[in-house]
């Protein structure tokens, strides 16, 4: 017999059943204050051994005061009945104080807590500690936290002059200031933070200065919650640092302020965290302001604007996630659980009225009902757009350093971010499957199935899709005319003004040429004298051959230089609009004969040249319809195929990104123009967008084949 498994099963016994018959206790550290939340008054209650809040109603919390760990459970119930009047019986306290127990409220020595440890057997030890592990989800890594509480205390009575009016008037006029510098270089900020989030061109450094600095702003989100939470004489017991998805993030137990605080003051501690990133923000931006560029305090202040600045504002005052903004939310609104409990009664309606599961959905007040429903749907899909994003996040990060394979990393860290949903999904669809098995096996009659055979056998038949092709276009004018002169001269005067309608023929400018002018009025001088010299040799019969040639001579030069007289005056071949820039600015400057002056376009059409890759280059036709989409409006053109280059052309690097992958060899692409109709003048040259050509309507499964067919040609060929 294993006499240590006897004593392991024997001898703790005895003092668990002493300890069981204890009467429970209140932590002596205990801290409360009552609250008005939803019409009902509760009581908010912290209790430091576990660093955890209650929510008691008043009678509850006066049954739970009554617990000092000496009076029992009868005594108890005389005591309350005796107080106010309502009957209890000491098997009703004794069910209270076990629920109670079960939610760890109760203090507990370090002695119990052993004691306790021990009576669990091996297997659920072992269950508890990997739960209790800091390394067993790497999600989530939580190092050990500290007390800040003393170091706060010392710290407060240094900084308490931050909650009073000049401070506040003072970290508003920063504000403003800051906010002034941004609007005036938003065309620079507002570029460079999605260039700084995206996280496409970062190196080795700048991922360490960038992690650096963005430990020290959450550290000061966090202290500014800490803070606040201290000046409304709530203590502050855990302060810690943990890594979620390796990105680094603090914790602060500010929980007994949400306890002893109004609902102004849990408002303004939910408010401190971003109230620092602004005041580290309003700092940071004059400095980058007023500072040489390309130095190291210049980019410094750059790299905190960006962590502290419009981005962070945007996360953390989101009400969609559990952050600043959603807890600011819940106060205003009064209800403490906003998305649980909007998350729980949307996805059990879905699940009881629209998969007609059994499911039992939360009572929900009428007049919250269709909030509820929004605030899940907006919050669910914003929450998995963040998870999208910290996906492609990592993508970004690999793919600057080896493009080639970078989409492992990204495929990982995606499927390691939902893996939880995954499987909450997989288990849903096994659960409907199992609800509707037997229903849908009785449905599925012979004539049932032999009309779902017909109608997927006409859903494959059927010319139902569309075949197209897009691509990336720069728009251009449909006609461009560039102005030259012929002859070199002084630019006297410009007629237009960019972005001016003409007509052809109009003048748009004139130049000045003095030697040409003298050339003319001699040429015209020697004319006229050859003229009489023709005249007066008729008169006398001598010499009347050689005066025609010269007056012939002559009036073909003065011709010529009339004609380039005329070329002075500059004149529009097509109608359209002037888009040279600046125009007037080139007035009094001399231009050589062939040089460009201005341009005029003609906008009513536009062009937008697309590549087409050799593979898709059979789906396009002369004069097939396309629509084009200009980046950043919802209207959508139409637009005509007018040709396609009959050879291949090298790809624009502005329009489309190089193949990474070197190993594959990269299709030849072919130039395909469209014309856009623009009779409003909507659209402008230089604006990018997606244009999409759409060629025959074809059947799913004739599409399918021709692609089979495809594979194999190209590769058994």
């Amino acid at each position: 017999m294993n006499l240590t498994r006897a004593l392991d099963v024997a001898l703790p016994e005895i003092p668990a059943r002493t300890l069981a018959q204890r009467p429970p206790r209140l932590d002596p550290g205990t801290t409360f204050r009552e609250h008005l939340e939803d019409g009902k008054m509760v009581a908010r209650v912290y209790v430091p051994s576990i660093g955890g809040m209650f929510k008691l109603t008043t009678q509850q919390w006066h049954i739970a005061q009554l617990f000092d760990g000496q009076r029992s459970y009868q005594d108890i119930a005389g005591l309350y009945s005796q107080q106010t009047g309502v009957q209890y019986d000491a098997e009703e306290i004794r069910e209270f104080a076990g629920d109670l127990d079960a939610a760890e409220f109760w203090y507990k020595t370090a002695q119990e807590k052993n004691i306790l440890l021990m009576q669990q057997s091996t297997e659920e030890r072992r269950k508890k500690l990997k739960t209790r592990s800091k390394w067993a989800d790497l999600s989530i890594v939580v190092f050990p936290a500290y007390n800040p509480d003393k170091f706060l205390t010392w710290l407060y009575n240094y900084t308490e002059f931050i909650y009073t009016p000049w401070f506040t008037i003072l970290t508003l006029i920063g504000f403003a200031i800051t906010l002034g510098i941004s609007i005036s270089h938003w065309s620079e900020i507002g570029r460079d933070t999605i260039e700084f989030y995206n996280f496409t061109h970062k190196t080795w450094g700048d991922v360490f200065i960038l992690y650096a600095l963005g430990m020290f702003v959450v550290a000061a989100h966090e202290y500014g919650h800490a803070h606040a939470c201290k000046h409304y004489g709530g203590r502050v017991p855990a302060m810690g640092f943990a890594l979620v998805y390796l990105t680094p993030a603090f914790y602060t137990d500010t929980t007994e302020g949400a306890v002893k605080g109004s609902r102004y003051q849990r408002l303004i501690i939910s408010l401190a965290g971003i109230w620092a990133e602004l005041i580290i923000c309003s700092i940071a931006t004059p400095i980058w302001w007023g500072t040489p560029p390309d130095s190291a305090i210049h980019d410094g202040a750059y790299f905190l604007m960006m962590l502290t600045g419009f981005m962070s504002l945007i996360v953390n005052w989101n009400p969609l996630m559990k952050l600043d903004g959603y807890h600011m939310l819940c106060e205003v609104l009064g209800i403490a659980d906003l998305k649980e409990e909007s998350t729980a009664y949307t996805s059990s309606w879905v699940r009881k009225h629209v998969w007609r599961l059994p499911a039992e959905v939360p009572y929900v007040p009428k007049r919250r009902r269709l909030g509820y429903v929004v605030y899940a749907l907006l919050s669910g899909a914003y929450s998995y757009t963040v998870l999208y994003i910290v996906a492609r996040f990592a993508g970004n990060v690999s793919r600057n350093f080896n493009p080639d394979w970078s989409f492992i990393p990204e495929i990982v860290v995606a499927l390691f971010i939902f893996r939880s949903r995954i499987r909450l999904l997989v288990n849903f669809m096994k659960f409907v499957y199992l609800d509707k098995k037997d229903r849908v096996v009785a449905w599925f009659t012979p004539g049932h199935s032999l009309a779902v055979a017909a109608l997927l056998a006409l859903l494959l038949l059927l010319p139902l899709k569309q075949e197209s092709v897009q691509g990336r276009f720069v728009l251009e004018p449909g006609q461009t005319a560039t102005i030259r002169p012929h002859v070199p001269g002084v630019l006297t005067s410009v007629f237009v003004s960019e972005g001016q309608q003409v007509p052809a023929g109009a003048p748009l400018a004139a130049l000045r040429n003095l030697p040409l002018q003298s050339d003319l009025e001699r040429s015209r001088a020697r004319l006229a004298m050859a003229s009489d010299r023709v005249k007066d040799a008729a008169l006398h019969y001598d010499g009347l051959g050689a005066a025609v040639k010269e007056r012939e001579f002559l009036a073909a030069d003065t011709k010529q230089l009339s004609s380039e007289m005329q070329h002075l005056q500059l004149t529009s071949p097509i109608s359209g609009r002037v888009i040279t820039p600046r125009v007037q600015d080139r007035v009094g400057s001399y231009v050589q004969e062939g040089s460009e002056v201005l341009q005029v376009a003609d906008l009513s059409n536009m062009r937008a040249r697309i590549y087409i890759s050799e593979f898709d280059l059979r789906r396009v036709h002369p004069g097939a319809a396309a629509k084009v989409q200009i980046e950043g409006l919802w209207e959508k053109w139409d637009a005509q195929t007018i040709s396609t280059a009959a050879t291949s052309t090298e790809m624009d690097p502005e329009l489309v990104e190089a193949a990474q992958l070197k190993g594959l060899n990269a299709p030849k692409y072919y130039l395909v123009e469209l014309l856009v109709p623009n009779s409003q003048e909507t659209l402008r040259p230089g604006m990018t967008g997606v244009a999409r050509v759409y060629g025959q309507r074809r059947s799913l499964l004739a599409m399918g084949a021709e692609g089979l067919m495809n594979f194999f040609g190209r590769k058994l060929w």
